[in-house]
């Protein structure tokens, strides 16, 4: 069960990304490269970077460019339709809860594990998943994404979690009362 359910429009969250790293480029550019600040800086860029590249896989890579998204491509089969955007929300505590646990319990949970399961529950509506699934095969699904994707998605989900962020700019809906 999720709650602060916006849906992100694929553009929109490049054009945001772009922005983003750009703003840390600038940053970056005033800064001597050897601070602290400018390591701790060129790691978000990075990150947002590699983000960037979940969402442009995602959305489909422009027809100039030989790289095949998400739905072209026979890697991932999951992903079985063309949509300019996805569904997320924040997960409650009693699932947030249930991933620790489940993490906790299982000593093959490898690395990236909390990330899949965190973006298997918070997916809301993507062509990935479908109501008939169980949370397992949601799990399972994810697991099998971009790994670029799902951090782009956690970053998200991790982001409506936060209620200055998820009730406010970003949310299309608020929790029940």
């Amino acid at each position: 069960m999720t709650f602060n359910e916006t849906h992100f429009d694929f553009d929109d969250e490049v054009d945001r990304l772009e922005d983003r790293i750009q703003e840390l480029t600038e940053a970056l550019a005033d800064i001597d490269d050897d601070s602290p600040q400018a390591q701790q800086l060129a790691s978000q860029k990075q990150e947002l970077a590699a983000q960037k590249k979940g969402v442009l896989w995602a959305r489909g890579f422009p027809e100039d460019d030989d790289r095949e998204g998400a739905f072209e491509s026979d890697d991932f089969p999951m992903w079985d339709e063309d949509v300019d955007g996805v569904t997320l929300g924040a997960v409650r505590a009693n699932v947030y809860g249930n991933i620790q646990n489940d993490l906790e319990s299982d000593p093959n949970a490898g690395g990236g594990t909390s990330a899949t399961l965190l973006v298997a529950e918070g997916t809301v509506e993507a062509p990935y998943i479908d109501d008939s699934m169980t949370d397992a095969q949601h799990a399972g699904v994810v697991g099998q994404l971009h790994p670029f994707y799902r951090k782009w998605a956690e970053a998200r989900i991790s982001e409506l979690l936060d209620p200055e962020v998820g009730n406010g700019r970003y949310s299309a809906t608020s929790p029940a009362e």
